[in-house]
């Protein structure tokens, strides 16, 4: 393919939504400019269209937090690896997306997620209306880049990652004693 992709495998399983044995997974390695290599897991179903995703770092890496300060129209286009263990936040707009069991995986921009949050925020719709309004209008100004702000992609297994289109708009912060200090809280 490239010199930054290698395929490891290719195969059909059993699809978890309909159970036919018809799940198609590839799986392959992407050497990314900026952090190592990753490992992504890709799977579709040819008959119920069910889809599956996931990306994990290929070498074990600490707890991360990446700060983008986003203040120029480029800074929305800086890459965005989430895995199902990736936090974003975004204060100024009290966006808060939290990982869980089925947190989908996925690369986009940051653009691309404020455009996933639109999305989701249809269907809250009617339940506050003026709240809706005042989200969309906040998060198009964002879009449009309008507004400032600091979009922040933490993970406490290092397997998400924020490439920025400019280097000197993100801080990256390793995590020491993130993993133990979530373990005592709990």
């Amino acid at each position: 393919m490239s010199k930054y992709i290698n395929v490891f495998e290719k195969y059909v399983s059993t699809c978890p939504s309909c159970g036919e044995q018809s799940f198609h997974i590839v799986e392959f390695s992407y050497k990314t400019p900026f952090f190592d290599e990753i490992l992504i897991i890709s799977g579709r179903c040819v008959k119920c269209g069910y889809r599956f995703f996931d990306v994990f770092n290929v070498k074990e890496h600490e707890p991360v937090r990446f700060i983008l300060k986003v203040e120029k129209l480029v800074d929305l286009n800086s890459l965005v690896v989430r895995s199902q263990t990736g936090t974003i936040l975004i204060p100024e707009l009290g966006i808060a997306i939290e990982p869980g069991i089925l947190a989908s995986p996925y690369i986009t921009t940051v653009e691309g997620v404020l455009y996933k949050v639109l999305d989701v925020l249809e269907v809250y719709r009617e339940e506050d209306k003026e709240a809706y309004t005042r989200t969309k209008r906040a998060i198009k100004e964002a879009i449009e880049g309008k507004v400032k702000f600091t979009f922040i992609l933490e993970d406490p297994f290092g397997n998400s990652l924020l490439i920025p289109k400019r280097r000197e708009s993100l801080e990256v912060i390793r995590l020491k004693g993130y993993k133990e200090s979530k373990k005592n809280n709990n």
